[in-house]
């Protein structure tokens, strides 16, 4: 098992806050638009997913605690799958595989970042293809409810949000 996963799923499973994640927020964010969601202090940002033709995607998205509790991300839904799950990548046999996980932790005052080799959410069941340029719909589930937003679809082989470095 890929020694970071490990650490991680151990870190997700015990409740422990997730090192591998958890960075101390220290930007203002004051510019909102349907890219981004916010309740009671958690706000998601650059959600995004690569376009694929297959029936499974990831959504990656950034996550700021900004509330003074702990929270948890839990899943999510979309309209355009059939289930939407928290997933964490790993190498199994030297290959790509995702384990599906139990509530991860998010501190208050931190930010959790979900990228293609790490936590996602994993979107199945697609009803349509994610061509590049489209945005879609998603809930982004915490253990204390939800945040609505959009994500972009990127190119199939995007390594990050085509807006990496921009500033909300």
């Amino acid at each position: 098992m890929n020694r970071v996963f490990s650490a991680v799923l151990t870190a997700s499973i015990c409740f422990s806050q997730p090192v591998f994640v958890a960075t101390a927020l220290a930007e203002d964010h004051d510019d909102h638009s349907h890219h981004e969601g916010e309740v009671d202090g958690v706000r998601t940002v650059h959600a995004w997913a690569r376009a694929t033709t297959g029936k499974t995607a990831f959504v990656f998205v950034d996550i700021e605690n900004e509330s003074d509790r702990d929270i948890a991300i839990t899943g999510g839904e979309s309209e355009i799958a059939s289930s939407v799950e928290l997933v964490g990548f790993r190498l199994k046999d030297g290959e790509p595989d995702y384990v599906v996980l139990p509530p991860v932790p998010i501190k208050a005052g931190t930010e959790m970042v979900l990228t293609p080799d790490g936590l996602s959410l994993r979107l199945n069941g697609l009803a349509t293809p994610l061509v590049q340029g489209e945005e879609h719909e998603i809930e982004i589930e915490f253990d204390f409810g939800h945040i609505e937003m959009f994500f972009q679809v990127e190119a199939s082989d995007a390594r990050h949000h085509s807006h990496v470095g921009h500033q909300h």
